[in-house]
């Protein structure tokens, strides 16, 4: 109903720009699977979704789901980025795959993002450190610390680890870290431990979040485009357990194909 003659007109709303770039996000590193979407500085949808992630195909149909949720087509991407691990040596293929499928399909360039930076992304405005401290099976933890920054993103203090759930809490006891905050699956799992070793030092383990922030990587890229041109990056997964290797060979291109149908 258009506003009545000599009524006030309508409020303003926040828009995406079109002409900004639109840029995709995923990680598929962990548990939870990610996927954001953002146009310049304006977040258009992100989901998380707590599942087993066994064929690439069902990670493309989400993507698809969401660019259709909100009127975009997968020809206006910009620019991907992905988290590269360290992780899942499943879960890091099969995003990394469909990133690789969907880029050289349109011509657009790769971006390659640590998994605990997504977790560092989410607790955006915390000026205490953050202790990423994730799950990485067999009783241990893939582990990174950061601490929020000048720039967008939080700045990386200490690259990821492998390591124990002990040598993790020898580590933030010896850095000094009163009042860091453990965050993810990792600090869940082992939240007694923390908090009955470091809780006196005013370390916090963060209740359940949705998972890693992509967006604000998304929008990293954008940034990173008004400034320059992008080169493509390569998308090697990181593992760090030393049976996987240091670093894995890239999917193939069979793989790329059929998990980005």
């Amino acid at each position: 109903m258009s506003p009545a003659p000599g009524g006030p007109a309508p409020a303003a709303r926040v828009q995406a720009v079109p002409g900004e770039p639109l840029i995709l996000a995923l990680d598929t590193s962990g548990p939870v699977e990610t996927i954001a979407l953002t146009q310049g500085d304006i977040a258009l949808a992100q989901t998380h979704s707590r599942k087993p992630r066994a064929q690439g195909t069902a990670l493309g149909e989400s993507v698809q789901r969401m660019l259709d949720s909100v009127d975009r087509q997968a020809t206006e991407l910009a620019a991907i980025a992905v988290a590269v691990g360290p992780g899942s040596f499943t879960g890091l293929r099969v995003g990394i795959a469909v990133a690789r499928g969907l880029a050289d399909g349109l011509g657009v360039p790769t971006m390659a993002y640590p998994s605990t930076l997504g977790w560092a992304c989410s607790m955006r405005g915390c000026t205490a450190p953050v202790a990423v401290t994730l799950d990485a099976r067999r009783g241990e933890l893939y582990t990174a610390l950061y601490r929020s920054g000048p720039g967008l993103l939080p700045q990386l203090v200490r690259e990821p680890h492998l390591e124990s759930p002990e040598s993790w809490l020898q580590v933030l006891e010896e850095a000094g870290l009163g009042g860091a905050l453990l965050v993810g699956d990792g600090a869940l799992l082992y939240g007694d431990l923390f908090r009955a070793e470091l809780g006196s030092s005013g370390t916090v383990v963060e209740p359940p979040i949705a998972g890693p922030d992509m967006s604000l990587v998304a929008r990293d890229v954008a940034g990173r485009m008004r400034q320059s041109a992008l080169q493509t990056e390569p998308l090697v997964p990181l593992y760090l357990r030393g049976h996987d290797g240091t670093r894995a060979q890239e999917p193939s291109a069979a793989a790329i194909g059929a998990d980005s149908r």
